[in-house]
């Protein structure tokens, strides 16, 4: 009975390690069962999944490699930047010294061409003068000093004659050494001329490979600052900024037309107080001509002497010195007609006078110095200036300014410093808006600057 007992117990351990033996199988295989069937399947599963984990590691890594390439790439671009900046300055430097001295030789040219002129005046009433004397000593029958001295009826008539002809003989002496100096210094004035003109036509040519050059290195400058992530960035938001103010375009036309007729009415203004104070300097000059002819005064001649010199101030210089990224140029934009340049990527920067001339106006009350998709002030210039020239014919304008440094009836001299760059205005970024306008009406700057 006990070994019977005891053989049950045995079966039912065993039938309990069987059940416990193949739910521990079962449990195992499940796994399997829904990914692979087998182990060396599992195990080419890891490796294939090792695989794509170094892929994407190595994908990392030249992502990275990449992304210090890019940034090596931009610190280049950046720094090949500002040296064609630099370059830009150089060039625009030279191109006002070219200019300044191919005016001072047109003034020398024409001075000289009026001395030259002169001089062939008094060589020909020399020469006059000369025939004239030669022809009384052929009439006279001055045949030589012996006969006339002979004719002396004493001592002292002798004597006098004498003196008489040592005068007029010291009298030709003096006549024929003054006329071969005036033909020599003529004849030299003559080839200095020459030069003066063979130097005027070298400068010129010079002046037009630089601008060439300028021009060259301005486009290279263009390409640069497209490629820049700088510029990429500041495109876009200015794309934005003027998708935001598509609906504000009937807007700046409107707030363009007013500032273009209160330009105009400016000019128009500048121009008949210029008008009138000729007209009393003409005045005041025939009257004071009048004084000098009942006078007797010879006051009237010498002023008609002195021929007064035509207004040269060279041609329009760099609004924005050291800076000459044009970010946008003149023509049509966004559904309106842009009438200037814009000069960018110059935050704070100088702007100076790009010619003499005096300050029509002069806005300095806007506050929104930031970017914006809509006008805030000054007529959509934001803080600007407008400076008549004293040529009567041109102006210029500078728009966006963080502020202006002048005030209206100043006169300032090329070069000298306006105010500074800003985003006032309708204005989507940092930049100095640029502009020339001929009687009233814009055109295009690039006939007028360096490039």
């Amino acid at each position: 009975m006990k070994k019977q007992t005891g053989r049950r117990l045995v079966a039912a351990v065993l039938a309990a390690v069987c059940c416990i033996g193949m739910a521990g199988q079962n449990t195992l295989r499940s796994p399997m069962t829904a990914e692979a069937t087998t182990i060396a399947e599992l195990e080419a599963q890891k490796a294939e999944n090792n695989r794509r984990i170094q892929e994407y590691e190595a994908k990392l890594a030249q992502f990275k490699a990449d992304q210090k390439a890019q940034e090596a790439y931009q610190e280049a671009l950046n720094e090949k930047i500002n040296v064609l900046q630099e370059n830009l300055q150089l060039m625009d430097t030279e191109l006002e010294a070219i200019k300044a001295s191919i005016a001072q030789l047109t003034d020398d040219i024409a001075d000289m061409e009026v001395t030259i002129e002169q001089q062939e005046k008094d060589i020909d009433k020399g020469l006059k003068e000369f025939k004239a004397r030669l022809r009384a000593m052929y009439v006279n029958g001055n045949d030589s000093l012996a006969s006339v001295l002979v004719g002396a009826t004493d001592f002292y008539d002798l004597l006098s004659k004498y003196e008489m002809i040592s005068c007029i003989a010291r009298h030709d002496d003096e006549l024929v050494n003054n006329l071969r100096d005036e033909l020599e210094a003529y004849n030299n004035n003559l080839v200095l001329l020459e030069a003066q003109k063979e130097q005027e036509k070298k400068e010129q040519a010079d002046m037009e490979a630089k601008q060439t050059e300028m021009k060259n290195s301005m486009s290279e400058l263009q390409q640069a600052y497209a490629e820049s992530e700088a510029e990429k960035e500041r495109l876009a938001k200015e794309q934005e900024l003027a998708n935001q103010s598509i609906a504000n375009l009937e807007e700046q036309n409107r707030l363009a037309n007013e500032a273009e007729d209160a330009i105009r009415n400016e000019i128009a203004r500048a121009e008949e107080e210029a008008r009138r104070a000729q007209e009393q300097a003409q005045r005041l000059a025939a009257e004071q001509a009048e004084r000098d002819r009942q006078s007797g005064s010879q006051t009237g001649q010498t002023q008609q002497q002195d021929t007064p010199k035509n207004y040269n101030d060279g041609s329009f210089g760099w609004p924005c010195p050291g800076h000459y990224y044009i970010s946008s140029g003149f023509g049509s934009r966004w559904g309106t007609t842009h009438k200037g340049i814009d000069i960018a990527q110059n935050q704070g920067a100088a702007v100076v006078a790009s010619r003499s001339g005096t300050v029509i106006r002069s806005v300095n009350t806007c506050t929104h110095n930031y970017g914006k998709s809509a006008n805030c002030c000054g007529n959509g210039y934001g803080n600007h200036v407008i400076i008549q020239h004293d040529d009567g014919t041109y102006s210029t304008l500078y728009g966006h300014m963080e502020k202006t440094i002048v005030s209206v009836g100043q006169y300032v001299n090329k070069g000298d410093t306006i105010g500074y760059v800003g985003s006032t205005g309708w204005s989507t970024g940092y930049h100095l808006h640029f502009e020339v306008r001929k009687n009233g009406t814009a055109v295009d700057p690039a006939g007028y600057l360096n490039y």
